[in-house]
């Protein structure tokens, strides 16, 4: 999982006050071109201060001089004027003849337009927007955001403090929204609210706000631009803000979704919400980034999930004791940067070598926050910082800590820090940097992951059960997430699918249906992006014959950087031809 900041994409829309653009002459449709892409950029990145800081680290080198005070709380009337604002938008960028621009602008404009379709259609289900989650919400992921943010000069800090006194607005704001949706009848259900509702408590009741205490005073120590007492003063203040505004925040949300509980009902499927089955086939659009319809989605997994299951028993009839053995790596590597330093090193075959190298550091979530954060997640670093590396490992018992190396290869190498990294070396337009496709970013995290495989030292043949398990389970996982979203599903629909692919637990197929009503299309991410990376790498293959390599392949998929899948198949013929690779 990639964290790079916590704000709802359906409230956040791309503005300009000057969003008429003029057609330009052929020749300078260029110039004119990056500049409208630039300052929709440096709107973008300037939406909040959180949002900022994990865009740029110099934002005054990016012209952005009017910075943000905080978190921005909004109204949930403002939903209705974002559809104007990007009908706007999406007329400015027709005006360019996008068969004048060079290639990487020709694929922004395509990636562009698509993004700005994609939210207009969003527009017609505004009623399910939302921004709290037990696992992906504001409310879960803001401490370690807060914790992480970075404060390097004054006007860093000046900005850090602003966050800490608009959280309790912009929390309130959330609130409003949802009690919006309670008239709305799009409120998630009861299950959803309690479980976010326990995860403030968590915070609450447990170390959550000594977290922003304790390391704030571990980064004022280092603080250069401050003199001694400057720093006690500024420890101070942080611990005051924290009192007076991130507890009562935490304590307000907590008791205005306690009094919506009443009004939230049992089921969770989307499918029974009005026009929730329509939602969620957009929903699917927007997190996976393929254009297969939800159907032809869940054909695509079923077919998959057979595949493997099949490439699982011809290796358990070849020998069964395959199964066991090919878990040995686990022993084999178990420090954190040990496998990094393996993953880094043996990848080098088939990925392209970074072009400098990228320094990280491992953190583990904090004891507090363990129940309601994923297993490990990656935090990726200001654009002109791409240095600054920081992974994240969740200790909690509940998640198994015998699957580190891989869940490593996913966070690190050659997954979303790699991944980063490399498209941070190749200086794309900038805009590019902020327009982040979910189904991409896991997706090829979730490749890596699976293809890393190779690298743990056993035979082939454990390598393809360790595989072809791996994508067995994503695609369980994806067919009960279409099946309680789209179909309708209970629980005792979803314990029967389950019961046809081996032995399930009660307590285990409530699990996975609690984590699919929390978070529709989640699972998606990662089992369609990597099915649309292998369908990719098939047409590359049939295009290029006997030039095709794994090397090429993923050469491709980086430098082409996160876009809809339709996009990239788009370009691969072109790319190619660029490359002499036809």
């Amino acid at each position: 999982m990639k964290i790079r900041r916590l704000i709802a994409a359906a409230l956040l829309v791309l503005s300009l006050t000057a969003c008429g653009v003029k057609a330009a002459p052929a020749g300078e449709s260029g110039a004119a071109f990056i500049q409208f892409t630039e300052e929709l950029f440096r709107a973008r990145s300037s939406s909040d201060s959180l949002t900022l800081n994990y865009t740029l680290a110099h934002p005054e080198n990016y012209g952005i001089s009017s910075l943000p005070k905080g978190f921005s709380p909004f109204s949930p009337e403002d939903l209705s004027a974002d559809a104007l604002s990007l009908e706007n938008l999406l007329a400015s960028l027709r005006q360019f003849d996008k068969d004048s621009l060079p290639f990487e602008e020709q694929v922004l404009y395509d990636i562009l337009r698509d993004k700005l379709e994609t939210d207009l259609q969003g527009e017609n289900y505004a009623a399910f927007s939302e921004a709290l989650g037990p696992t992906t919400g504001i409310q879960a992921q803001l401490p370690v955001l807060l914790a992480e943010f970075s404060i390097e000069d004054a006007t860093d800090l000046s900005q850090y403090f602003s966050l800490l006194e608009t959280v309790p607005d912009y929390f309130d704001s959330l609130l409003s929204l949802e009690e919006k949706k309670s008239r709305w009848k799009t409120l998630p259900c009861r299950s959803t609210l309690d479980n976010i509702i326990a995860q403030c408590e968590t915070f609450l009741a447990g170390s959550g706000a000594s977290i922003l205490e304790e390391t704030f005073r571990k980064k004022a120590s280092g603080f250069s631009f401050l003199g001694e007492a400057q720093k006690q003063a500024a420890i101070a203040r942080n611990r005051s803000c924290v009192e007076k505004y991130i507890i009562p925040a935490y304590n307000s949300l907590t008791a205005g979704l306690k009094q919506l509980l009443p009004m939230a009902g049992d089921e969770g499927s989307l499918s029974r919400y009005p026009n929730g089955r329509a939602y969620y086939q957009h929903l699917v659009r927007e997190s996976t980034g393929s254009s297969l319809s939800v159907p032809e989605l869940y054909n695509l997994m079923t077919e998959q999930l057979e595949t493997s299951q099949n490439t699982l028993i011809a290796y358990a009839a070849k020998d069964p004791s395959l199964f066991s053995s090919c878990q040995s790596y686990v022993t084999k590597y178990s420090a954190p940067d040990t496998i990094l330093a393996v993953l880094e090193k043996r990848m080098t075959e088939d990925f392209p070598l970074l072009p400098e190298d990228s320094h990280y550091e491992v953190k583990y979530v904090d004891e507090a926050l363990e129940d309601y954060l994923s297993p490990a997640f990656y935090l990726t670093p200001p654009l002109d910082d791409s240095g600054n590396n920081v992974i994240y490992i969740n200790n909690s018992d509940k998640y198994d800590r015998s699957s580190l190396f891989n869940t490593l290869a996913h966070e690190g190498y050659p997954g979303h820090l790699y991944q980063t990294c490399y498209m941070h070396s190749r200086h794309l337009p900038l805009l590019r940097y902020s327009l982040d496709y979910g189904g991409y970013t896991e997706g090829w995290a979730t490749y890596a992951e699976i293809y890393a495989y190779k690298y743990a030292g056993i035979s082939r043949d454990e390598v393809g059960i360790l595989r072809n398990n791996t994508i067995a389970t994503l695609c369980l996982y994806g067919l009960c997430d279409v099946g309680v979203h789209y179909e309708g599903w209970d629980l005792e629909k979803l314990r029967s699918f389950l019961g046809r692919y081996g032995s399930w637990g009660a307590g285990a197929a409530a699990a996975v249906y609690s984590a699919v009503v929390d978070e529709p299309a989640s699972y998606l991410k990662y089992t369609v992006g990597y099915l649309e990376f292998a369908r990719l790498k098939q047409q590359m293959k049939e295009e290029l014959g006997g030039a095709f390599s794994e090397k090429l392949f993923h050469t491709f998929v980086l430098d082409m950087g996160p876009a809809p899948f339709d996009i990239l198949a788009d370009y691969l013929p072109a790319w190619a031809s660029q490359n002499g690779c036809k």
